[in-house]
């Protein structure tokens, strides 16, 4: 009995650690609630503040005057704040990718835009307040409380702070170096989640995949066609050991799904509840995003390196730069077990089995479109051969294949200065030609 416990509390943690924070669903934003959130909060104050006494007053008349003058500034205020948005969620998409959608999708910038929305209507209901008065059984009176004043520019500094913060992350992203900063950093924080920061284990020494308990049906798709963009897994983790059973997720997360496809496969249990409980566990959109996507930064780095050595544009520079920003992601990943997708219960049972990419689906991702695209460009294959060499003193025996491979491939096809600068082979003397017959008349 004793060892059964101390086997217990030994599996308890590795299953916890093994569950990386990236792995839980994320709370969407939600743009339309977080501006209603904001219009509330100045309805709210614009009816309250009026009739809270402050020890003095100011005149209605001149104060209502300052409010009107307030809300249509900030309206066409708001009104250049978004155009800004739309232009520079236009730039990163025609520019580097359509998949770029960091401005857009940041929180900062929605409650930056729903705060100004409640200072706009703030004002108005404000000035307006006079109207209300009746509705709460109070006359009308020629002073305001002297909160108003103090308190409408305090809230206009605020929203001139907001659209500064605003204005300069909108320049940070069409600035080429803050924006390959800004997706690297969001690469690693989604590695860093899925991936503990273990040594890669010896394939030779690994157990492989746990047994899984007999019987196996397909959980079949039955919603829209859609990207999936994450999984609860805690929520399948929870529902499987409930069953009894595992849960086989067979489609990645950034992968397009359709209606009648198979997403999961249950192991162990004829309980159709659980395969309902897989579906809503899944979440579909229109665009990949970086909440549980371990390859999407690589992907939109990849992106903009293609586009920067099309022939229409021709600009190496970025795409060497986007190899500096993938070989720090690689240089995370390359002493990493990247063995994550088995996901285990308490007490050592398998519950979760996730499709993640391999080494050499990274490698592959982050090198071979580039250099194929970069195929006649020096600064590029001395690039990757820097980069590749670089992996290779850092990579543990089980991850020097890949690189290897390509290492080999690309010095075949053009030796790098180095290799160039090797001692030539001495070439055999040619054999003296033989006389032409004009010749041998001739003499």
């Amino acid at each position: 009995m004793g060892e059964e416990n101390i086997a217990a509390a030994y599996e308890a943690p590795p299953a916890a650690r093994r569950l990386g924070r990236t792995l839980y669903r994320h709370r969407r934003l939600r743009i339309g609630l977080i501006q209603l959130a904001y219009v509330a909060g100045g309805i709210v104050l614009g009816l309250v503040l009026p009739r809270i006494p402050a020890g003095f007053t100011v005149p209605r008349a001149e104060t209502t005057q300052m409010l009107f003058a307030v809300g249509a500034g900030l309206l066409s205020f708001l009104a250049i704040a978004f155009s800004l948005a739309f232009l520079v969620v236009q730039f990163g998409s025609t520019t580097y990718t359509p998949r770029l959608n960091l401005f857009y999708t940041s929180s900062k910038i929605w409650h930056g835009f729903g705060y100004m929305t409640g200072v706009l209507v703030f004002a108005f209901v404000a000035a307006y307040s006079e109207t209300f008065l009746p509705a709460f059984g109070e006359d009308g009176s020629d002073e305001m409380s002297g909160l108003v004043p103090i308190v409408t520019i305090t809230m206009v500094i605020g929203a001139i702070v907001v659209y500064r913060n605003l204005q300069m992350r909108a320049f940070g992203s069409v600035e080429l170096g803050t924006m390959l900063a800004e997706v690297t950093e969001r690469g690693r924080q989604v590695l860093e989640g899925v991936y503990a920061d273990e040594p890669p284990r010896d394939a030779a020494a690994d157990r492989g995949p746990r047994s899984l308990p007999a019987g196996a049906r397909d959980v079949v798709w039955t919603g829209r066609s859609g990207i999936i963009q994450d999984v609860d897994v805690p929520r399948i983790i929870d529902a499987a050991r409930s069953a009894d059973a595992a849960v086989e997720i067979i489609v990645p997360t950034g992968k397009m799904v359709h209606p009648r496809a198979t997403v999961a496969i249950v192991h162990g249990t004829a309980d159709r509840s659980l395969d309902g409980v897989v579906l809503k566990a899944i979440r579909t959109g229109t665009a990949r995003t970086f909440e549980q996507d371990p390859t999407l930064a690589l992907r939109v780095l990849v992106d903009i390196a293609l586009r920067a050595l099309s022939p229409a544009i021709n600009d190496p520079t970025t795409a060497v730069q986007v190899l500096d920003c993938e070989e720090s992601l690689l240089r995370m990943l390359v002493g990493r077990d990247l063995q994550a997708g088995e996901i285990t219960g308490p007490r050592g049972t398998v519950r979760v089995l996730l499709t993640l990419p391999d080494w050499d689906d990274y490698v592959a991702l982050a090198v071979d479109e580039i250099v194929e695209a970069g195929a006649d460009t020096m600064r590029i294959r001395q690039r990757v051969e820097r980069l590749l060499l670089d992996l290779l003193a850092l990579a543990p025996a089980s991850r020097r294949d890949p690189l290897q491979v390509r290492l080999e491939g690309l010095t075949s096809r053009w030796p790098s200065p180095r290799l160039r600068a090797a001692p030539a082979t001495p070439a055999t003397p040619a054999e003296p030609a033989e006389p032409s017959p004009s010749e041998t008349r001739t003499s």
